[in-house]
């Protein structure tokens, strides 16, 4: 581990002549121009902004000299936004920017200005239109200080110029132009204030092992993220143009995915493995990823399809989504068989939290079962022997809290979906499509059948808010309804007694009074679980 102290004006050149590269996965610029001010505002009060952390990735770089000679050996995987705000602040550009009209919008919206009068703070402001209009020299922009060099001749007789023409202006009340000039030179001298950069250059293993601890500014630095800046180093490119872009089409089709996840279903599928450590350096070739990559993507597809056919058309209301990383294995590995045993795995995983404890290690017991088996059924019944699958629902279960069972809440939208039910609104539309399309990233609504306001003071809080007085319908309805006892919205928005039924509601709900509600809700919970055993039992006989 290196230690060296550098200066600002260094750090910025080493992001704009590309000595330094940054990880593909992290290049979006995410600060606000209040950050980037107050960073200005740290350098000037002397106030430190943290270290840089840097990889030399000299034997990545030796290994992939041929393809891309330009590459350079040292990678910021802590600290990017820092020295992108200061390039910001220097107006110029970084290496990773891409588009140059990007740039100069970005220049736009953080265009940090130094108040040359202001005898208190705030001395450093966010340009706004008020300001840009101002004449004269009152409102200074930073970057036009930042690339005066301080070792420079002409460069001191431009901000001595500028310390007379403010004075001439009649600006700094109070302070002759020496005075100025000192005031201002403040801002150039930021160029020369230092920073300490910390580089490692240990085997890959242990550089992610440090990095993965990281923490920057809440954001966690996973193992995934370490790792796809390894593939970005070796297959130029990937990151950014074919596994981001992929992300986000999921994103679009309702899978907002977590990197870390779409990755391990990749490690998954490609090398049988989610811990990072354990995967072959070869695997991350340009050679393997390629053919690994495109598995991969057609067992997400396949996934998505089939997960449509049931109502699952988003993973919000999964209880675990590191269950997908099995899911794919299990499509990629017996691509167009029965989809129903992968889902009854898939719904007991969920049940049973098979990945609540040791997840890694848990998920690579499971994809070693996948590999071992010969067919789905076979890879199904592995799976489920980590299980308890055999234990039926009771009534019980419904009655627990609706906020604290995740399977429960996903388990009863399944029951609802499979019976085709209606929105409780006039449209009438299914739950979970507008008119005969289906809602990409549809988020059910969670609606007490009888509601909380109404039942305060007459029943317990725990039998309030139970899974078996929870109904699925959607929003605009979900809000009218909110505080209102059924007897009344039943019959003021015409809900129909076969709408009630496809939520496994008894018609007669109509006429319960409060009094009446606990007998109501076993007699639904145990409507529940009869259809949730069915639905399960169907699942497993496929």
């Amino acid at each position: 581990m290196a230690y060296e102290s550098i200066k600002i004006r260094e750090v910025v050149d080493r992001a704009v002549n590309h000595t330094w590269s940054i990880p593909e996965f992290q290049r979006g610029f995410v600060w606000k121009s209040t950050q980037v001010r107050d960073l200005a505002e740290s350098l000037w009060l002397d106030y430190p902004i943290g270290s840089l952390l840097v990889w030399n990735s000299q034997q990545e770089v030796e290994a992939r000299a041929g393809q891309d000679a330009q590459s350079p050996a040292l990678w910021v995987v802590d600290g990017q936004q820092r020295a992108t705000a200061l390039s910001i602040l220097f107006g110029r550009k970084p290496y990773w920017w891409d588009s140059a009209s990007e740039w100069e919008k970005t220049l736009t919206k953080y265009d940090l200005r130094f108040d040359i009068d202001a005898k208190e703070p705030p001395y450093f402001r966010v340009a706004n239109a008020a300001i840009r209009r101002a004449k004269g020299d009152r409102y200074i922009p930073l970057r036009n200080l930042l690339v005066l060099d301080t070792q420079k001749e002409k460069d001191q007789q431009k901000l001595q110029a500028l310390a007379k023409e403010i004075k001439h202006q009649g600006l700094c009340d109070g302070m002759d132009a020496m005075e100025v000039f000192t005031r201002i030179d403040r801002i150039r001298k930021i160029r020369d204030k230092e920073v300490v950069t910390i580089s490692v250059d240990h085997e890959l293993e242990d550089v992610v092992e440090i990095f993965s601890r990281l923490n920057s500014r809440g954001t966690r630095v996973t193992e995934a993220d370490i790792y796809l800046g390894v593939v970005a180093a070796r297959t130029p490119g990937w990151v950014r143009g074919t596994f981001l872009p992929y992300r986000d089409s999921l994103a679009d089709a309702g899978f907002d995915l977590s990197p870390n996840l779409l990755f391990r279903s990749l490690t998954g599928v490609g090398a049988k493995k989610v811990k990072f450590k354990e995967i072959p350096n070869a695997f991350w070739d340009q050679s393997n990823i390629h053919p690994y990559w495109g598995r991969t993507k057609q067992a997400w597809n396949e996934l998505i399809l089939q997960f449509r056919k049931f109502g699952v058309l988003s993973n919000t209301p999964m209880p675990t989504q590191a269950a997908l990383v099995t899911m794919i294995a299990l499509l990629d590995k017996f691509p167009g068989k029965s989809f129903e045993p992968a889902l009854y795995w898939f719904l007991q995983a969920s049940r049973w939290g098979r990945y609540s404890g040791s997840g890694a290690t848990a998920l690579e017991e499971d994809l070693r079962d996948v590999q071992e088996a010969d067919s789905l059924h076979a890879a199904a019944q592995r799976l489920l022997n980590r299980l308890p699958h055999e234990r039926p629902l009771e009534a019980e279960d419904f009655l627990r809290d609706y906020g604290d069972w995740r399977f429960g809440r996903f388990l009863l939208y399944l029951l609802v979906y499979r019976n085709e039910a209606q929105d409780w609104d006039q449209a009438g539309h299914r739950i979970g499509f507008e008119g005969l399309e289906v809602l990409a990233d549809f988020r059910p609504q969670w609606h007490h059948v009888f509601p909380r306001k109404f039942l305060e003071g007459k029943a317990a809080g725990e039998k309030i808010d139970a899974l078996a007085n929870i109904a699925v319908i959607g929003p605009s309805i979900n809000i009218r309804i909110s505080a209102k006892d059924p007897m009344d919205y039943i019959e003021r928005y015409g809900i129909a007694k076969e709408k009630l039924v496809q939520q496994f509601i008894d018609p007669s709900i109509s006429g319960t009074h409060a009094a009446a509600y606990e007998a109501w809700l076993k007699e639904r919970a145990d409507k529940l679980a009869q259809a949730g055993n069915a639905f399960l039992s169907e699942l497993k006989e496929s």
